[in-house]
């Protein structure tokens, strides 16, 4: 039970397990890539009795963990698959944190712990039997995604887009695509639209701050980290452009043109990967 359970923490954490088949241990799965390390990752959990805190805790402050995404070429040609975990492996985020993020972003989002479910948003292309009377706010009232319902027959168009599992049974692994309709959905869905006009009016109440400065704001948001200056010049460029289509002066009061450049920020690979 304890290999099982830090299997699935590593899991989480890094995308793959140390025994890759999480839900099978057994003669059909794949053999572990590091089996002292699952013993004694097992051995400390039932040390720290069963403690799933303090578990992802220790696996978070490791130097595994903490490894750049980026790798040499050697490296890369006699390890391709990064078994040896000599960097961290590249991996899409879930549909929640997707969501999660771009609220945290926008400002928008509620970090109150516990309560009750907030209602499904329902499109008008969500029909049929058992269709709840009401619909629940577009952004789910700023709740984090854990919070929101989940009704089996009506579920998150862009939940399922970023590859959520039908909740029928249970899943040890999601499926992790990379497919069109999620690039569309970032650039279609009306709560990325929603939020993005949020960020904009977020920037906007920062009078006092130039655009490249602004610039440099969001980048900080989003990414936790300073944006380069090619980055910046190619951000003012394309303001320059928005403030030109949207017929306005001011750049920098202006959320329309803000809005534009908040949605290219969603649909960087950067805010859904983690690199």
């Amino acid at each position: 039970t304890s290999r099982v359970m830090v299997n699935r923490l590593w899991h989480h954490l890094f995308g793959r397990g140390i025994v890759e088949t999480v839900d099978n241990f057994g003669l059909q799965g794949k053999l572990p890539t590091h089996p002292a390390l699952l013993d004694y990752l097992a051995v400390k959990f039932q040390q720290q009795e069963g403690s799933i805190k303090d578990m992802i805790k220790f696996m978070v402050m490791s130097n595994t963990f903490q490894r750049a995404v980026v790798t040499n070429s050697v490296v890369t040609t006699q390890d391709p698959e990064n078994l040896l975990l000599s960097g961290y492996p590249l991996r899409r985020l879930e549909a929640e944190a997707i969501r999660d993020g771009m609220l945290a972003v926008s400002g928008e989002i509620d970090s109150t712990m516990y309560g009750p479910s907030v209602p499904v948003h329902l499109t008008e292309f969500m029909q049929g039997r058992g269709r709840p009377r009401e619909s629940g706010p577009l952004d789910g009232e700023g709740r984090r995604s854990i919070y929101l319902e989940v009704r089996r027959n009506f579920l998150s168009p862009m939940m399922l887009t970023f590859d959520r599992p039908i909740p029928f049974s249970a899943f040890g692994k999601r499926n992790a695509t990379n497919v069109p309709a999620q690039s569309l959905m970032l650039m279609n869905d009306p709560l990325v639209l929603e939020q993005a006009e949020r960020m904009a009016e977020r920037i906007v109440t920062h009078p006092e701050l130039n655009t490249q400065e602004h610039i440099k704001q969001i980048y900080l948001w989003a990414f936790a980290r300073p944006a380069r200056e090619e980055e910046i010049t190619q951000a003012v460029a394309f303001l320059k452009q928005q403030a030109k289509v949207h017929q306005v002066e001011k750049i920098n009061t202006s959320v329309a043109v803000w809005k534009d450049y908040c949605h290219t920020i969603f649909n960087m690979k950067e805010f859904i990967y983690l690199i």
